[in-house]
């Protein structure tokens, strides 16, 4: 089977319409300003561009669906859960905005399979926007931006409806802002990117969401490994890795234990091994999923086991295990054949599309990290569920395109 972008519509279109979705899961000043109210019916209308692209492309994008039958039938068994879930109307919901997620994602994929920095490029101006906005907000409307009462500390929501939402969509800025600098030759442009990263990091710390700023730690390395360590000697390499060994050996041995420089580093940031009162919600949610282990419980907002546990259960703060409360051992192994069809693909592409496996392969990093305290699996509106989607469809796009040909570097 191939996929190619040849004779693929309105290219333009396609991508101002996958950044209007990744805009508006993480654009929240509507609901900030009137929580009580439902959502400005947006999403019609980016829904309703993904019908028409779709349209003009369906020859290309039901050629790529052949290639992603699992993430296919996860989707599906999502819209098959409000058969027993607590709120079918939240499940049928998810599912509609997964299924036209997967479809704007597919159609982006390979629409810019050959010039992924336009994509890039698009993206990091949008959550640029995204997250001077929610500084500036933050800084001149404290009241609104500012969260002082829910949490032991004050914590910048900005333009968002929470300080991990925030948190999140800096991330975003961090991960494509690295990566748009291994593309960048303008030096203006490099200046630029550097600033942006500054906001983002800034924009996580005041925030105080350290998933997000670990995550963005951890990929801003991953990259400089990629482009720069990756390319060492074998020989260097063996040294500096048995340097940082040894390094780690000799302060394990002499100065604190790992436990004990665990306990050091969350206590540094005001946390504890609890995770924030997380691992509690954890037990909450295995044992609930271990009552229905094969279906799971379905995949609303979980209101029934919030009223049980008379405590917020409407994100278990753990994509894997939410994976497997909402959609059983089903889901669960569904979502684990899809990761490491991925990884596959990931592995397979390294070496013909470098600038394409650093991209990808630090977006699924960030996404897999991130969701070790927070979730994003199988939720469209949250701007790291949806990549995900786009990350999974574009390894199977280039896996199956005629060449595997790397990315020209052509701009919009």
């Amino acid at each position: 089977m191939i996929i190619e972008n040849v004779g693929f519509k309105f290219k333009i279109l396609t991508i101002i319409t996958f950044c209007l979705y990744l805009f508006w899961g993480s654009f929240g000043l509507d609901l900030l300003l009137n929580p009580n109210e439902e959502r400005i019916p947006f999403h019609r209308f980016y829904m309703g561009l993904t019908v028409v692209i779709f349209l003009f492309n369906y020859q290309h994008v039901l050629l790529s669906l052949m290639s992603n039958k699992i993430l296919i039938s996860l989707v599906f068994y999502v819209l098959l859960t409000a058969a027993w879930a607590g709120s079918p109307e939240g499940v049928i919901k998810n599912f509609i905005f997964l299924f036209s997620a997967t479809f704007i994602s597919i159609m982006a994929a390979i629409a810019f399979m050959d010039n992924r920095i336009a994509l890039i490029r698009w993206l990091f101006w949008i959550f640029m926007a995204l997250t001077i906005s929610s500084v500036i907000f933050a800084m001149q409307y404290p009241k609104l931006g500012i969260n002082v009462l829910d949490f032991g500390a004050p914590r910048w929501i900005g333009i968002t409806t929470h300080p991990n939402a925030l948190g999140m969509q800096a991330l975003m800025l961090v991960w494509l802002s690295a990566n748009l600098y291994l593309f960048s030759k303008a030096m203006i442009e490099k200046i630029l990117i550097v600033f942006a990263v500054v906001v983002g990091i800034f924009a996580i710390t005041k925030a105080d969401s350290m998933t997000s700023l670990i995550t963005s730690i951890v990929i801003i390395i991953y990259i400089f490994y990629c482009q720069v360590f990756g390319r060492l000697s074998s020989g260097l390499r063996f040294v500096l890795i048995t340097f940082s060994i040894l390094a780690f050996v000799f302060t394990v041995t002499f100065y604190m234990s790992a436990s004990e420089i665990t306990d050091a580093t969350l206590a540094s940031t005001g946390r504890n091994t609890t995770f924030t009162g997380r691992s509690g919600q954890w037990k909450l949610a295995l044992a609930d999923a271990a009552e229905r282990p094969i279906t799971g419980v379905g995949f609303d907002d979980l209101g029934q086991l919030t009223k049980k546990h008379r405590i917020n259960m409407t994100q278990v703060h753990n994509g894997y295990i939410e994976t497997l409360l909402k959609g059983g051992l089903i889901a669960s192994v569904l979502m684990i054949a899809i990761l490491l069809k991925t990884f596959f693909h990931l592995f397979l592409i390294r070496r013909t599309l470098k600038d394409d496996f650093v991209f990808l392969s630090s977006g699924f990093v960030m996404i897999l990290l991130h969701n070790f305290t927070e979730t994003s699996f199988l939720k469209a509106l949250n701007p790291l569920g949806f990549i995900m989607i786009y990350l999974v469809v574009s390894t199977s796009v280039l896996i199956n395109s005629r060449g595997n040909s790397k990315s020209n570097g052509h701009e919009i």
